[in-house]
């Protein structure tokens, strides 16, 4: 089961029971004091504890840290349901393949926490550079549909204003920015598959459009000559109709 949380994380994480143990996934650009274990491909050396989170003492060390490709498709070296709790905050988005490292958070962890920026987040212009949209750096789109996490690749259309309709003004304090939820015993997660143009326009559009309504989006977004550009249009919209 996952659901949608509005408490502050440090308030969920730092009142987790003192016998609980907690892996801090993906953590070590921030990691969280109450986590008695890190994953993370980066080396030790590479951790910033300057920029631990949380309240009172560091309860991990360098011998509880574990430098590992958590999407190296191998088990992480932890046994099935070793951790009574995990918090994975804001690493889905970043890496190559979310759904095994979903898998493992599963195996690995009774319970736990994931942050995520939201699908408003990733659609909202000028995040970090004015004309394109979301974390320039981020692979996926990521949202709750049916009780599942949704994992969308982060196609190049969603940087086109006539694709992306969000016209919202990033506010970095705004919760609706984010996904932050919690689980228990598993959650269900799948990658949407978007196998055409016509699909990908028609999810960041949030409808679904028609044959020439697709075609004029091409028309709208190739970066050819004009002529070029209604000339193609013109074939696919009504030369093949009528053909």
């Amino acid at each position: 089961m996952i659901k949608l949380v509005t408490l502050p994380v440090f308030e969920i994480v730092d009142n987790l029971p003192k016998d609980f143990s907690v892996l801090d996934i993906g953590g070590s650009s921030a990691p969280f004091k109450r986590a008695n274990q890190i994953i993370d491909i980066v080396p030790w050396s590479g951790v910033h504890l300057d920029k631990a989170k949380g309240y009172g003492e560091t309860l991990f060390n360098k011998n509880s840290y574990t430098q590992f490709d958590i999407c190296s498709r191998e088990k992480w070296p932890f046994a099935d349901k070793e951790f009574d709790y995990s918090v994975c905050s804001h690493v889905l988005e970043d890496i190559r393949d979310p759904l095994w490292v979903c898998s493992e958070i599963i195996r690995t962890s009774k319970a736990g926490y994931i942050e995520i920026p939201s699908r408003l987040y990733e659609t909202t212009f000028g995040v970090e550079v004015k004309k394109l949209a979301g974390s320039t750096h981020h692979r996926w789109v990521i949202d709750l549909y049916e009780e599942k996490l949704r994992f969308t690749f982060k196609y190049m259309h969603i940087h086109s204003k006539t694709v992306n309709k969000n016209r919202r003004t990033f506010n970095r304090e705004n919760p609706e920015m984010y996904l932050r939820l919690e689980w228990s015993e598993k959650f269900n997660y799948f990658e949407n598959w978007l196998n055409s143009g016509k699909e990908i326009f028609e999810f960041y559009l949030n409808k679904p459009i028609s044959e020439k309504q697709k075609w004029a989006i091409y028309r709208d977004t190739q970066d050819r000559p004009l002529i070029i550009r209604w000339l193609a249009y013109i074939k696919n919209t009504y030369y093949e109709k009528y053909r």
